[in-house]
């Protein structure tokens, strides 16, 4: 038997076995651990072999009596590089394979609850469908038929890294700074490399990734592996090189962001960054200008307007304006913790934002460069600026290796508390369990 004929008979094989493991039912067992859930996002990762039971279709969705949910099946196209196991050290995440993951958002789950859903070919009704449309240099991203954000992906000498701008919270609230992209009447135009919502870092093997100048760092736009959107998530795998000034490639970054489809009322935006030294050895320096997700909050929105702007982080660290004082307490900046919440009037109403930092991150928990005057980030790396100056946070990415930095930025109505952040934050650091069961 010659070998062509062996892989023919090998995939009609696995194509009846796959047809008839899908005519046998797949359910998908959701277990909501020790918190309540609600809008909760929801990845079930597929082995070789699930991945046969179920992805013979290009729509599905989760059905238990009368409830539908939609479910949206992506590929990880993990990178060659990626393929090593990382030394230990600091959590460093290993990732062997290209594998698939199937995204669906569960609701009203009590404590302990265990639900049984039935895996079935079609689609489910959504009224927060996610839709991406490519136009020239950037992504268009609407939530529900409503603009959500854009992503800008080309770069040039002011705008020298991919950005989201605008960025709208709960009944279209704008929850970033205008400036230098479209300057608003009564905004503040001090720095202008505060692009909305950016990922970078001040120091990479001395290239500097934050400022603006003539010798500024730029993160170019290789590729993109996977666009892809709808009524669970939108999905966007890029390939980006950072580079220097004079286009000497410093190191690669294999960026996943999703943005789930949830209501206005708490929006949320998953990075998955890997970083990878491709050209050998790279050093994050220790600086304070920097940080790997970075927010310039709202003009109105900040501490410093006096408007009700407050920060305050999971363990409690709170910086608000003191109207007896007439100074501005800034008691989170400078604080590690697993998140950090901005929030205050914007579009007439209460909203803010939130950082989560992954508990598997290298660097958890993360310190925060959060400024009164509207800066938010989370910079693991500055501690000589956090702490004190005998401390040293820079950290140094072997040559082939690779680092997996995951954090989730949440848009949310009200503040912190009415936000319910302490619960989308349980939902992101310790979500539901969900398994795949086969008939």
């Amino acid at each position: 038997m010659t070998k062509k004929t062996s892989l023919l008979l090998w995939m009609a094989a696995a194509i009846m076995a796959m047809s008839a493991r899908t005519a046998m039912g797949v359910d998908v067992a959701v277990m909501a651990g020790a918190s309540p859930r609600e809008h909760c996002p929801v990845t079930l990762t597929l082995s070789p072999d699930e991945f046969w039971y179920t992805l013979s279709q290009g729509s599905w969705k989760l059905v238990r009596e009368s409830e539908e949910i939609p479910v949206m099946a992506v590929k990880r196209d993990i990178p060659k590089y990626a393929y090593r196991l990382s030394p230990a050290g600091g959590g460093i995440a290993a990732i062997d394979r290209n594998y698939w993951e199937l995204l669906f958002v569960v609701d009203g789950l009590k404590p302990f609850e265990k639900r049984i859903y039935s895996l079935q070919p079609g689609e489910a009704a959504s009224a927060d469908a996610v839709k991406i449309e490519r136009k020239d240099g950037s992504l268009k991203i609407d939530i529900g038929g409503k603009p959500f954000t854009d992503y800008l992906f080309a770069t040039n000498e002011k705008q020298p890294r991919p950005i989201f701008y605008p960025l709208f919270g709960p009944n279209g609230a704008r929850m970033t700074r205008g400036f230098p992209m479209e300057p608003f009447e009564g905004e503040n135009k001090d720095h202008p490399h505060h692009h909305s919502l950016w990922v970078s870092h001040g120091d990479v093997n001395g290239v500097d990734f934050w400022m603006l100048s003539e010798k500024q760092g730029y993160q170019r736009h290789i590729e993109f592996n996977e666009l892809q959107c709808g009524p669970a998530a939108g999905r966007i795998e890029e390939l980006i090189a950072w580079t220097s000034s004079d286009n000497v490639k410093v190191m690669e970054e294999r960026r996943c962001i999703t943005i789930w489809g949830l209501p206005e009322s708490g929006r949320a935006i998953d990075f998955d960054l890997t970083f990878a030294a491709t050209e050998g050895d790279v050093k994050f320096g220790d600086t304070k200008e920097g940080g790997l997700i970075s927010l310039r909050v709202s003009e109105i929105m900040r501490v410093d307007s006096k408007k009700g702007g407050v920060i305050v982080n999971a363990n409690g660290d709170e910086s608000h304006y003191d109207a007896a004082s007439g100074k501005a307490a800034d008691r989170a900046w400078g604080k590690a913790a697993p998140w950090c919440d901005y929030s205050g009037p914007v579009n007439g109403e209460t909203a803010g934002l939130t950082i989560m930092d992954y508990p598997e991150n290298p660097f958890y928990p993360t310190y925060y460069h959060v400024r009164t005057y509207g800066l938010f980030t989370a910079n693991p790396f500055g501690l000589s600026h956090f702490i004190s100056k005998i401390h040293d946070g820079s950290r140094t990415l072997r040559a082939g290796e690779t680092w997996r930095c995951r954090y989730r930025v949440y848009i949310h109505q009200g503040d912190m508390e009415s936000g319910k952040v302490k619960e989308a934050y349980a939902n992101y650091a310790d979500g539901p369990q969900a398994i795949l069961i086969k008939g």
